[in-house]
């Protein structure tokens, strides 16, 4: 009886250290799937959010992205685009969020491939982003890779995919 107490003691603290392991050291890929999770709600806007919400929005925002940063996109109906760095970055973000009533970004199915020396990951996903005037700017695959600088993940390039349609 007193043997059978213990090992179940035992299992139990054990399954409790594993536990509580995953929390306190989450492997790479779910820390940065929580970043892109983050990201988008960082760049969701509500229509009641005002000048100084939306301006901290944009200083978040430009917080999830290196220094070198290079965003290049190619959405219909608007062309093709790149920024390159924070201050590129910051600006274009800081005119978007400021010229709509509202914004909506989901990353959708979003996996990530870590890099086996844990110091890079890309992500790849599908990115909806609609306006709260209905303007929808469809559905299109992003691809994001991340680099751990500074103890942080933080986004070097994003890019859309060009899919077959």
């Amino acid at each position: 009886m007193k043997i059978a107490l213990r090992v179940t003691l035992l299992a139990i603290l054990g399954g409790l250290g594993c536990w509580l392991w995953t929390i306190f050291f989450p492997n790479p890929e779910k820390i940065v799937l929580g970043r892109v999770s983050s990201l988008a709600a960082t760049a969701t806007i509500s229509a009641g959010d005002g000048a100084i919400t939306r301006a901290t929005k944009v200083s978040n925002f430009i917080g999830y992205f290196s220094p070198d940063a290079v965003i290049s996109y190619d959405v219909p109906g608007f062309g093709a685009r790149s920024l390159s760095g924070l201050d590129e970055i910051r600006e274009t973000a800081a005119g978007g969020f400021a010229g709509v009533s509202s914004l909506k970004v989901q990353f959708q199915d979003a996996t990530a491939r870590v890099n086996p020396d844990k110091q890079g990951a890309e992500v790849n996903c599908t990115v909806r982003v609609s306006t709260g005037d209905s303007k929808d700017f469809g559905i299109q695959e992003l691809r994001l890779q991340f680099k751990k600088i500074g103890g942080d993940w933080l986004i070097t390039r994003a890019e859309t995919v060009k899919t077959l349609q």
